[in-house]
């Protein structure tokens, strides 16, 4: 085979790459709202009704610490610093979706009891300052580097910009390994209420939760591209 085949193949190759990485930033998200809708109407063969699920996992794994916020935004569903906030929906719906979501959150308050969260924060926290100066960095230091005397000073900027989105990467990398470790904790929350066929709906739901995660680290990584969604940094 000739190298301008392997070359033309190559190109093919990496171009089809490229398509299904952009369906993956852009659709995910879509893909699981509609898994989300499918799920809460698809109601559980246990008579326990989430408000009941959410306490007997409160006191029989977290001796009733937890408080609970309930929110009006659907699919918002969310923990922090002690609290599960969950929608009215959520709360109310005797739902795959909603016993899922509930367990996955308690997965969270899981990790932050085991201490696993503090120093993930305040590295989310930390980059969110730096954020604000990435962009400045970038175009001072672009500028610079077309100036002789202010080369030195212009790439060194360049330098700082792009540890910055390094770390982003890094940190949305991280997001998803929490994310997968707060599923398993869920997964055994949920094995106390749900059948076989519950649970293995269960692990779709969350996988297509994750893949909104892999989502939003690939609409960083080909922001290059101008063709997939805008996302933040640090989020």
């Amino acid at each position: 085979m000739s190298t301008t085949w392997i070359i033309i193949i190559a190109v093919i190759a990496f171009a089809v790459l490229i398509c299904f990485l952009l369906a993956v930033a852009n659709f995910s998200y879509e893909k699981f709202m509609e898994r989300y809708k499918e799920l809460d109407k698809v109601y559980i063969k246990s008579n326990i009704m989430p408000y009941d699920f959410v306490n007997m996992i409160n006191h029989e794994h977290f001796r009733g610490k937890l408080q609970i916020v309930q929110i009006s935004q659907v699919a918002r569903d969310a923990y922090g610093k002690g609290k599960l906030f969950l929608s009215t929906s959520t709360i109310n719906n005797n739902s795959i979706a909603s016993f899922t979501i509930i367990a996955h959150e308690m997965g969270h308050a899981q990790q932050d009891r085991e201490g696993k969260l503090k120093s993930f924060n305040f590295m989310r926290k930390l980059g969110r300052v730096l954020g604000l100066f990435m962009t400045p960095l970038l175009l001072t230091g672009a500028i610079m580097v077309f100036i002789e005397s202010l080369m030195i000073i212009g790439l060194v900027l360049l330098g700082i910009a792009v540890l910055i989105f390094l770390l982003a990467l890094i940190l949305k990398l991280v997001t998803i390994s929490i994310e997968k470790d707060a599923s398993k904790k869920g997964i055994v929350f949920l094995e106390e209420i749900l059948d076989d066929l519950e649970m293995k709906r269960a692990k779709r739901f969350l996988k297509d939760a994750r893949n909104t995660y892999w989502a939003d680290f690939l609409k960083i990584v080909l922001f290059w591209t101008a063709l997939s969604k805008k996302t933040q940094l640090f989020n």
